[in-house]
């Protein structure tokens, strides 16, 4: 076994490993466990969240934004602007075509994130997304709106998917959960402000169209807050400025203690390994599911509550108490699912919300507004409570940044490859009963919760599996050589 000091640690996370094979041999590598202050360590997370936090969530709310107002734009007569729509199907067109380039190029962007700075990556992205949300302000005709809508998306691949792998770079496997949480639910909380900012939109009364005004909005805000993180982010824990050598010091530790050396060469047959191997692409399965019925529900959610009596503005209102819901329920199951370790049960209860709400929302009659209205309120908090535990789940069971910079972004990609037909669930033809939408919703939601199912009796089995060849669980002290094997490390037990 090989005895590490921290000053060890320190060395090799700031040396950025070429090849751990070299530098470990041992399977497992014997860490000295050391103790700090509770009040320090607190006070150092605090201090951790509140340079990364703000801005990251303050990015992903202006992407949730740009997402969203597409839907609000067509409810303040975007479509009759651009060109005649009767059918609904230019409009499931111009939805679909955000995921044409968002799909494709998210791996490629997170290894180059992960061969360069990481940090900038992201939010050169960000700002591409901002200045193509902008331009979509000055859209004359579809060609124009569909030229947008494509680079918003390509924008936004080399952002939301990166982010999971990023925070990696500073959280440990137990801490990681509730921030990813925190983050994504600025979806919902988009969704929730872009209803408000619609809805005040809809009472300026100038000669440039209010959807128009929204655009411009939402796409210079984006461009701002990623100028700023430009200048502020830091790339990983060494290179902050913000943080004394004390401060470095235990963060690297925890985050060495859980997640191992940061690597900076790109481990090929670990990254090859997330393409085939169960631990990552069971997380593939489930999120596809997860991504469908989500990328309808935010797509259709105003038309759909339009259907239900909210007409014009005040269906951005509307919009308020299902994004609400969603955006306090995914922090408080993010928060029981880091407390107990376990992401496989608050995902479930996230399938019942969507199976429920979509059961209901077939179940009554269109004339009962209050039983729908509650329908689309359980549904969207059911989608969103899934989203965080289901991206984190893929990015602790990797193992390696290197595996973990292609499983969690290929979750993703193919989700919302497969998410580009989510644009045709809710036709205009077919309101307001839209029942082969609500069918799908449910039958996708059923095949997620079977999914996650087989998925936490796998990682029952594979880690008693490991328990009995290894003669029990890892002893502490004992860090999986994660750098060298990924989740196939000896002492590496997977998340259930």
């Amino acid at each position: 076994m090989t005895v590490k000091t921290l000053s060890a640690v320190e060395k090799l996370d700031n040396a950025y490993i070429e090849d751990a094979s070299e530098k470990v041999s041992d399977s497992q590598q014997e860490v000295v466990v050391r103790e700090f202050d509770p009040k320090f360590m607190r006070k150092t997370m605090l201090k951790l969240d509140l340079i990364l936090m703000p801005l990251l969530t303050l990015i992903y709310l202006a992407s949730s934004l740009d997402k969203s107002n597409l839907g609000n734009a067509k409810s303040l007569g975007m479509m009759k602007d651009l060109g005649h729509d009767p059918t609904g199907d230019t409009y499931a067109l111009l939805s679909s075509l955000y995921y044409v380039s968002y799909a494709p190029f998210m791996v490629p962007f997170a290894l180059l994130g992960k061969r360069t700075r990481m940090v900038s990556v992201l939010t050169l992205c960000a700002l591409l997304w901002g200045i193509a949300a902008t331009c979509f302000a000055g859209a004359q005709n579809y060609s124009g709106a569909f030229a947008c809508r494509f680079f918003i998306g390509l924008g936004e691949a080399g952002f939301s998917p990166l982010i999971q792998v990023f925070l990696s770079r500073f959280y440990a496997r137990g801490k990681l959960g509730i921030r990813v949480a925190v983050w994504l639910a600025m979806a919902p909380l988009g969704g929730f402000v872009n209803g408000i900012v619609a809805y005040g939109v809809s009472f300026i009364h100038v000669k440039l169209e209010s959807w128009r005004i929204l655009f411009m909005i939402e796409g210079g805000a984006t461009v701002a807050i990623a100028i700023i993180a430009i200048i502020v982010l830091p790339d990983n824990i060494q290179s902050c400025k913000w943080f004394t050598a004390e401060e470095k010091d235990y963060l690297m530790y925890e985050r060495y203690m859980s997640m191992g050396p940061e690597v900076k060469e790109i481990n090929w047959k670990q990254a090859r390994g997330a393409l085939y191997r169960w631990p990552q692409v069971m997380p593939m399965l489930i999120n596809m599911c997860q991504q469908i019925t989500g990328a309808a529900l935010s797509a259709y959610l105003p038309t759909l509550l339009s259907e239900n009596g909210f007409k014009g503005a005040t269906a951005q209102i509307a919009t308020l108490a299902p994004y609400g819901s969603a955006a306090i329920c995914m922090i408080i199951a993010a928060k029981i699912s880091d407390r107990f370790g376990n992401r496989g049960w608050p995902t479930q209860f996230g399938w019942l919300l969507l199976i429920v709400g979509f059961g209901l929302f077939l179940g009554t009659p269109t004339s009962n507004k209050p039983a729908h209205f509650a329908a689309l309120i359980l549904a969207e908090t059911g989608h969103y409570i899934c989203t965080p535990l289901i991206v984190t789940w893929s990015a602790n069971n990797a193992g390696s940044e290197s595996r973990r910079a292609v499983a969690v972004p290929l979750a993703v990609a193919l989700a919302q490859a497969v998410a580009i037909g989510s644009g045709y669930l809710f036709p205009a033809s077919e309101g307001p009963r839209y029942t082969r939408g609500a069918i799908v919703e449910v039958a996708l939601s059923t095949a997620g919760m079977l999914f996650t199912f087989i998925y936490m009796g796998l990682i029952r089995w594979e880690n008693a599996r490991r328990d009995k060849r290894e003669g029990g669980p890892p002893a502490i002290g004992l860090r999986p050589n994660t750098a060298q094997d990924a989740d196939e490390a000896e002492g590496f037990r997977y998340i259930g």
